[in-house]
């Protein structure tokens, strides 16, 4: 994967309003919201420089991956759906960052709305992506019998693509309710089509080497 310019320097720049701002924020701000959006665990400012610096370091494993991974040959193939995945990804972590420092500062944000509504876009994002990737050890749907086979890596992943987006539809869609029942119902249906995709892929191994 090249390096992309605007995400390093998008990150820098984050990093360096971070820095430029500190002094404003309160000596506690927010580190996790409940499944309701009410804050319940605070957490020094410094704490701040954390996720601050995060993007900028996944960015540089992402970097990385493509180096180190047995099957360098397919980032060269897939790079880029690879950096298009990639991209999504470290914007949703500088987004949380400045959804953080705004709440922190008093800003009436919708903590619950935006993290369902930008998950929701970054599932229907890597589901469009997904049937792209072509067979490594890092990236994508890894189970023994994708891992194992490429054909069964290849429509697995396809399928995958198929089951991303539609949670991601199902996402956006009930990112407008904040009752705590939508909560349990958005992370048992990432539960059941995390299933249904490892189902998948060993009944398709079983169907094509039995």
């Amino acid at each position: 994967m090249k390096q992309n310019k605007f995400i390093i320097m998008l990150s820098i720049v984050s990093a360096a309003a971070t820095a430029m701002i500190y002094a404003s924020l309160p000596e506690q701000i927010p580190l996790h919201w409940g499944i309701n959006g009410q804050i319940d665990r605070y957490g020094p400012r410094a704490a701040i420089f954390l996720t601050a610096v995060l993007p900028l370091a996944m960015y540089g494993l992402f970097l990385m991956i493509p180096k180190i991974d047995p099957r360098k040959d397919s980032y060269e193939k897939h790079a880029g759906a690879y950096s298009a995945i990639v991209m999504p990804i470290i914007l949703f972590m500088i987004g949380l960052h400045w959804i953080t420092i705004g709440f922190s500062l008093g800003y009436n944000i919708d903590i619950v709305f935006v993290v369902k509504l930008a998950a929701g876009l970054l599932f229907m994002i890597l589901g469009n992506y997904l049937p792209v990737i072509r067979h490594n050890y890092t990236l994508g749907i890894r189970t023994p019998w994708t891992l194992s086979d490429e054909k069964v890596w290849t429509k697995t992943h396809r399928a995958g693509g198929y089951i991303f987006v539609i949670s991601g539809l199902i996402w956006a869609a009930f990112s407008f309710f904040n009752q705590p029942w939508v909560f349990y119902f958005l992370i048992g249906e990432i539960l059941v089509s995390v299933l249904g995709v490892f189902v998948y892929s060993y009944m398709l191994f079983r169907r094509i080497h039995k």
